[in-house]
C-alpha cells in the first residue's frame, strides 16, 4: 500500500480511445495524476521513464502486449513486480489475472473503481 500523501500517480494501460479519456478525466478529476499507455509495451516503456505509479490500471485485450504479456513481464522484474496492479477488462476472471490485486469487469462501476484507487494512491 502506498504511504499516505506520497503518491498519486495511476499507469492506465487501456487501448479502448473512449475508455481510456473517461478514466483519465474521473481519476484527474479527483485529484490524481495519470499517464496513458494503449498496450503493455507503451506501458513498460512509460515505467522505465517515469516515477514508479501507485497503481496500474490495466486493461487485458490490446494489440502489441496484452495485459498478460505485461503482467508475466513485470512480475519477474524486482523493481516493477510491487507496483500493484488491477486487470479492468471484459475478459478478466481468477485465472487469467494472478500477480495482479484484483480484477474489475467492464463495464465498471465508477465508484468503486475510486474505492479501490484511494486504498493505493492517497
Amino acid at each position: 500500500m502506498a504511504i499516505p500523501g506520497k503518491c498519486k500517480t495511476i499507469l492506465i494501460v487501456e487501448d479502448d480511445d473512449d475508455i481510456r479519456n473517461v478514466m483519465i478525466d474521473l481519476l484527474e478529476s479527483e485529484g490524481y495524476t495519470t499517464k496513458a499507455a494503449t498496450n503493455g509495451k507503451e506501458a513498460l516503456d512509460a515505467l522505465g521513464s517515469m516515477a514508479k505509479p501507485c497503481l496500474v490500471l490495466l486493461d487485458m485485450m490490446m494489440p502489441i502486449m496484452n495485459g498478460r504479456q505485461f503482467l508475466d513481464t513485470i512480475m519477474s522484474d524486482t523493481l516493477l513486480a510491487p507496483i500493484p496492479v488491477l486487470i479492468v477488462s471484459a475478459v478478466a476472471d481468477k485465472t487469467n489475472t494472478e500477480g495482479s490485486i484484483g480484477f474489475l469487469k467492464k463495464p465498471i462501476d465508477i465508484d468503486v473503481v475510486l474505492n479501490v484507487v484511494s486504498q493505493y494512491c492517497k
